[in-house]
């Protein structure tokens, strides 16, 4: 691979029948040198697009109507001689025009149907990989892995059950049960799987190659870096990146945010966030220790927008300065996040709302943390200074005896929720975590009460918004919040809807509680963060991971919770990562019109004590302090963003 992907582009292409111009201005080379004026260095291009069109001379597949030459062809040339990497675009889950032709090969839903859903969407039919389909998807794999392409991109390989006849005789023969949703979803799941692997057969050893849609740990054996799809003012959010990021840097090493240019979602041709939104998101990967990409669209009858390109490779001029600093540094975390995730729907954990809360609060506390798939037991846990099971995680056999080796050793755990528990539900699972269960809490309306008040916070009774467990710690020193019950809870009595539920007393148990190296908080609190935002619950578990990690591996002042401040280093120095630019809820969007501007003032510093502090790429020498064990320099004003480097 001679086209490391950095300062990348990915060109959606999906054409309907009928533009009559198709092609009209296209000019690979205009397109090529606009790419190199914009610092482009890597792109990803359509080949073959979910209509089911190909943009090649194709022997298999269906050129699109009145192309005329070889457009992917011609593209890929003269990206290569101005030294552009180039990825081959097919989407293989959807091809409509192919659908039309052999309607054999659709997936059939459960209830008998070929099309579902939305039919001015792109999934309202879609294909069967058991089927024709596979050969011929293979056959334009080969036709485009004949060209001297860098990567393969596949799209759309979502796994969805199938029902079609192709399917049901091969699950009968094999004794799967067709009302068993999860073993028909399995069985399904395993021809993507198959498919895969094929595909790494043909495109060779040295490719890029992406599965969009198959869950990352699935492929991890066979692809070389992750892309990280998400458009954050659509339907995302901005809080989706931060919770993948963390899960996918452990999986590889090489990984690229893929954000959009797009207000909506994909296909989105007249929007437009502005350069200050899309250079946050470059901002967002660049304090994770990431590449960048940013999705386009190619009009039908031409090229690019002039002015985002122009935009975009502005904003790529300032990363290329970066580069010089970030090249090999990583990200150091010192929390890990243990998810259990499953094949077929691995990646629909990290879509949820407790990841989402817990990834904000994580950023607004300034503390660094790793997401870790349960299932790979070949994590080092000692590398964290507390590990978090968050809300809903269900312990495995092999993952307890890992944490219980680990806290053994002196690791901290905070477990949240019905996480913590056996296998069974019936007790708390760890040695150390000396509380009682009570068993589920079936309120709707419950209450806790801290037993310190944060400064700053009212002492009264704050709601849970999002119910756990009932627990009790065995000793009064353990507790640092107490469980309040509601004199009733929201419901319908046949007279009355009980809509409000005013807290009555302490019920003599606990709403959070440390003893030893444990510690629990017996509702949902991260989940209850990402839905209501309440400041008290991010304080409780900041009250807990300040006994557990009385040091942190950042320090600030000044800089509120809506600054992220990240660190990734290697042997030589440490990075540390200050962003101030955050989005604003507008309407359904997240929406970044201008870059934050943070007064002269504030303090950022570092753990440990290094000889000197700069400003990159400036190289502007800042004066540090040492106190307290942190090497803290106050910060010059800065707009958007600021990179720091520690030496020691």
């Amino acid at each position: 691979m001679d086209f490391p992907i950095k300062r990348a582009m990915h060109f959606d292409f999906h054409t309907m029948p009928g533009i009559y111009d198709f092609n009209r201005e296209w000019d690979a080379a205009v397109f090529a040198d606009m790419l190199k004026k914009s610092n482009i260095t890597y792109i990803n291009l359509v080949a073959q697009c979910n209509i089911g069109f190909s943009y090649y001379p194709t022997k298999k597949g269906v050129p699109y109507p009145g192309m005329k030459g070889d457009m992917f062809g011609d593209a890929l040339h003269e990206c290569h001689k101005r030294g552009i990497g180039v990825t081959g675009y097919i989407s293989a889950g959807l091809s409509h025009e192919q659908a039309l032709r052999h309607t054999e090969w659709l997936r059939v839903d459960k209830e008998g149907h070929i099309i579902h859903g939305d039919r001015t969407a792109n999934f309202f039919r879609t294909m069967c990989f058991n089927t024709g389909y596979k050969d011929y998807l293979l056959d334009v794999i080969r036709e485009v892995c004949a060209y001297p392409i860098d990567g393969l991109f596949l799209d759309s390989m979502a796994p969805m059950p199938c029902y079609c006849p192709h399917c049901t005789n091969d699950m009968l023969s094999l004794g799967i049960d067709l009302a068993d949703d999860v073993a028909v979803t399995s069985f399904s799941y395993q021809k993507i799987l198959e498919i895969a692997d094929e595909v790494k057969k043909i495109a060779g050893a040295d490719r890029y190659l992406v599965f969009n849609g198959i869950p990352y740990y699935d492929v991890k054996d066979i692809i070389k870096h992750i892309e990280i799809e998400c458009l954050p003012a659509g339907i995302w959010g901005y809080d989706t990146f931060a919770k993948t990021a963390a899960y996918a840097r452990n999986i590889k090493k090489d990984v690229v945010y893929m954000t959009g240019r797009f207000q909506r979602c994909w296909g989105d041709f007249g929007g437009y966030r502005t350069i200050e939104a899309i250079e946050n998101d470059m901002f967002d990967a660049v304090q994770n220790g990431f590449n960048i990409s940013v999705g386009d669209h190619l009009h039908p009858a031409g090229l690019p927008e002039k002015d985002i390109l122009n935009d975009i490779g502005g904003i790529y001029a300032k990363m290329a300065e970066y580069e010089k600093w970030t090249k090999g540094t990583a990200y150091t975390p010192e929390i890990g996040v243990i998810v259990t995730l499953g094949a077929p729907d691995a990646d629909s954990a990290l879509l949820g709302d407790s990841l989402s809360g817990l990834a904000r609060m994580m950023g607004e506390l300034k503390y660094q943390f790793d997401i870790l798939d349960a299932r790979d037991l070949t994590q080092d846990y000692t590398r964290f200074k507390c590990i978090i099971l968050a809300d809903d995680f269900k312990m495995s056999a092999a993952v307890l005896e890992k944490l219980r080796e680990y806290i053994n050793n002196g690791g901290k755990v905070l477990s949240t929720g019905l996480a913590g528990l056996n296998e069974a539900e019936t007790d708390f699972a760890l040695a150390g975590q000396d509380f009682e269960y009570g068993g589920k809490d079936t309120s709707n309306s419950s209450y806790f009460i801290f037993r310190k008040v944060p400064k700053g916070s009212a002492d009264m009774r704050y709601s849970v918004y999002s119910e756990g467990i009932i627990m009790k710690a065995r000793r009064e020193e353990y507790v640092f919040a107490d469980h309040v019950k509601p004199y009733f809870d929201r419901k319908w009595d046949g007279r009355h809807g009980y809509f409000y539920t005013p807290p009555e007393k302490k019920t003599g148990t606990h709403a959070a509680a440390v003893s030893g190296n444990a510690a629990h908080i017996s509702f949902r609190i991260f989940k209850a963060y990402y839905l209501y935002a309440m400041r008290e619950h991010k304080r409780l578990v900041a009250q807990i991971l300040e006994r557990f990690i009385p040091k942190k591996r950042i320090y600030t002042e000044k800089l509120g919770s809506y600054a992220r401040v990240t660190v990734t280093e290697n042997e030589k120095y440490s990075l540390v990562h200050c962003k101030v630019t955050y989005p604003e809820v507008r309407g359904k969007a997240g929406i970044i019109e201008e870059h934050a501007v943070q007064p002269q003032g504030s303090v950022a510093g570092l753990y440990g004590q290094y000889r000197s502090v700069s400003v990159v790429p400036e190289e502007k020498r800042l004066t540090p302090v040492y106190e307290e064990g942190y090497t803290k320099v106050i910060l010059p004003e800065f707009k958007g963003y600021l990179m720091l480097r520690f030496e020691k």
